[in-house]
């Protein structure tokens, strides 16, 4: 039966048309996850990110359960209904490089599991009677497993991310660390070399550790050889280890280790390191050996935090941790998707024939357009499973997989393998792990901006929340090279992994008596708001003649930096985010009450300057400290020296503070310096600023 008959239209057709309609929606949605997934990590606009979470919350939900219930209530019969259910459950958990679209469905992943379950059931009872009904559709039967398998590795990726999972998961890491000094005993630990650092890299599957009776420690010997360590790694003499392209290799390695000991912090496992100066010396003398390391050490914490990513946000860490079974099942199920889709593309597209008792969509001119459609679905299913295969060969995963694999002497380093590594370091090159952009916001330019005018793009974004007052005019800029170089040399300067709230950086500067007044306030909000607003009025009075001033490019755009981190995220650098957005919004509507009337930045540097002292605002003693400033001996170059120095400490100081959490919600928007500090300080034992 077709459809090409005339006048009203048929309600078989068109609820076949909402059906093939459906799934040309959610094979291009998956296709659109795969494509965009591993990108968010490095940032992508706001429509590619509502594109991202309707796909996810919508499509393979709410439009999943609809068809299949168009599917289950159609009166006519066609051969390829139950081979697109089918196909359903097969994009459901295909997508590897999209499994969360926040942290929040990771712990629900009990739900997911269940949704998966009613939703499969449906379509192995349609199959099933398809198959009773018309002694045909065998096929569907070992789909069936492959079906399970895709399922499997999403469940068991949204589970492995979840709090209860991962306090369980470093459990051993954990215990492990905190003995790993006795057991890496060589003598004086060399950062460089890697000796006495025995931080695993591989091997540390629950079966490998030893509980020793009574005291119930756990143990591990790192003399195994399934048992891999950086200094294993280090110490390994074969040629793939050799030269710069070694370096980069081992450095991926050192990036996966570290990745293991973070991890901790999100499941309330202890640092038991953190007070040793291995620990300490690990990144000071090690990462941060010379002044000019600062590109290695962020290039280590980027690729650390891509695998942090992967963990929370794809299916990549559960097929690489799950063990051999995982990989090997991956391997066939992905051989067996292809072998099917030559089987389909065989059957119903280039000898098929419909039934004459079946119903069809067909064309004025004969083309059926269920056969195309089903067409389009293999080769969307079919694209992916091959593009997400050399993804996986590809990625960072596999290398630390294969680099292990030769130091154990499983594989023998060939041509092969260092091809393979080299187009690994490419991708690095190409597509690197962070977006390296620096968020910037100046409340004296945006305190004005109405949010009302910004809700519409706000909502594009996907974000549920009401935009906040003042809370506009944000941006981001590529992060300059004398930020890094600032950060990395403050942090070099740390003695005794002690943080300073710019109080060292001013006595350096002999200043101290003239300004410490300005970083010993109550909360380093309210410190941060003071320093920005007399950053803003220094620039305002200096900028024609500051601009190519190395100093002027690290104070301002740190300032901004950190009070983009209060406007818009101030998890990350405050215990206690709530006092930090009520502090903010009280400072904005003093902003807008004293400054409504100032149409130029000149206008607001008078107005503010001129009422100095007759009230006590944040406002006013941010112009305090802009006086005290600008009144310096040595001019307005050692003015912003003093600044820069205090924003790089500054800085440092803030960056234990922010709730793990937030750090990880933040990955998935593009990431935050911050983060890359929080982790490169974590990992040099500095787990707070107190």
């Amino acid at each position: 039966m077709s459809s090409n008959g005339k006048g009203i239209i048929n309600p078989d057709v068109m609820k076949l048309g909402y059906i093939e309609i459906s799934m040309l929606v959610m094979v291009l949605s998956a296709v659109v996850l795969f494509v965009t997934g591993s990108s968010r990590r490095r940032g992508c606009c706001g429509a590619i990110a509502f594109v991202q979470w309707l796909s996810y919350t919508l499509v393979f939900n709410q439009l999943f359960t609809f068809t299949i219930g168009q599917m289950q209530d159609a009166t006519f019969q066609n051969e390829l209904l139950p081979l697109w259910g089918v196909f359903m459950v097969i994009v459901f958990g295909q997508v590897n490089s999209f499994s969360a679209y926040s942290p929040e469905d990771n712990e629900q992943w009990k739900k997911y599991c269940w949704i998966f379950f009613l939703q499969s059931t449906f379509v192995a009872v349609m199959v099933a009677l398809y198959i009773l009904t018309t002694l045909s559709g065998f096929w569907a039967l070992p789909i069936a497993l492959f079906m399970g398998i895709e399922a499997d590795e999403k469940i068991a990726a949204l589970k492995m991310a979840a709090r209860s999972s991962l306090a369980e998961n470093t459990k051993p890491i954990s215990a492990f660390m905190a003995s790993e000094h006795r057991i890496s005993i060589v003598g004086e630990p060399d950062p460089i070399q890697m000796n006495g650092y025995n931080y695993l890299v591989t091997g540390d599957r629950v079966e490998m550790f030893k509980v020793m009776r009574p005291q119930y420690q756990i143990q591990l010997n790192v003399a195994r050889d399934e048992v891999v360590t950086l200094q294993k790694i280090w110490q390994c003499q074969g040629r793939l280890l050799r030269g710069e392209t070694g370096q980069q290799l081992k450095d991926i390695c050192f990036s996966f280790a570290l990745f293991k000991l973070l991890l901790r912090r999100f499941g309330g496992q202890p640092f038991s390191e953190s007070g040793l100066d291995k620990t300490w010396k690990l990144v000071r003398n090690g990462l941060l050996e010379n002044e000019g390391d600062y590109e290695r050490a962020l290039r280590v914490i980027e690729v650390e935090l891509s695998f942090l990513f992967d963990l929370f946000y794809t299916k990549y860490a559960v097929i690489f941790q799950g063990g051999q079974g995982f990989r090997r099942c991956k391997v066939l199920s992905t051989l067996f998707l292809i072998g099917l889709g030559v089987f389909i593309a065989r059957e119903y597209l280039i000898n098929y024939t419909p039934k004459p008792n079946e119903f069809h969509l067909i064309t004025t001119n004969g083309v059926n357009v269920d056969t195309l459609v089903t067409g389009i679905l293999i080769v969307g299913i079919l694209f992916m499973a091959i593009a997400q295969s050399l993804c996986l060969v590809l990625s960072d995963w596999a290398m630390v997989l294969l680099i292990c694999n030769y130091v154990r002497g499983i594989n023998d380093g060939n041509y092969l393998m260092l091809l393979l590594a080299k187009m690994v370091l490419l991708r690095h090159r190409w597509l690197k792990p962070w977006g390296r952009k620096l968020g910037q916001y100046s409340l004296l330019k945006s305190f004005h901006r109405d949010p009302l005018k910004y809700k519409f793009r706000l909502f594009i974004r996907g974000l549920a929340d009401d935009p906040r007052l003042g809370r506009t005019g944000s941006s981001k800029i590529e992060l300059p090279e004398e930020v890094k170089k600032a950060m990395i040399l403050n942090l070099r300067t740390i003695n005794d992994r002690k943080l300073s709230n710019g109080e060292k950086s001013l006595q350096q500067n002999n200043v101290r008596d003239e300004l410490l007044w300005a970083s010993e306030l109550e909360t380093p909000t309210r410190v941060i708001l003071v320093w920005h607003i007399a950053t803003s009025l220094c620039e305002i009075a200096t900028r024609p003649n500051s601009l190519r001033n190395v100093n002027f490019v690290v104070a301002t755009r740190l300032s901004d930096y950190c009070a983009y981190l209060v406007a818009f995220a101030p998890r990350l650098i405050s215990d206690n985010a709530t006092d930090s957005d009520f502090i903010f919004d009280h400072v904005l509507l003093d902003c807008r009450g004293s400054l409504k009337e100032c149409k130029s930045d000149r206008d607001k540097y008078e107005k503010i300057m001129n009422n100095l002292g007759r009230q006590e605002t944040i406002i006013h003693e941010g112009a305090r400290l802009a006086r005290d400033l600008q009144k310096l001996q040595n001019g307005s170059d050692f003015m912003w020296k003093v600044l820069a120095d205090f924003w790089a400490e500054l800085m440092l100081f803030v960056a234990p503070s922010g709730d793990p959490r937030a750090h990880v919600e933040h990955l998935a928007e593009g990431g935050e310096f911050v983060t890359h500090l929080w982790a490169l300080l974590s990992h040099a034992g500095i787990l707070n600023n107190g």
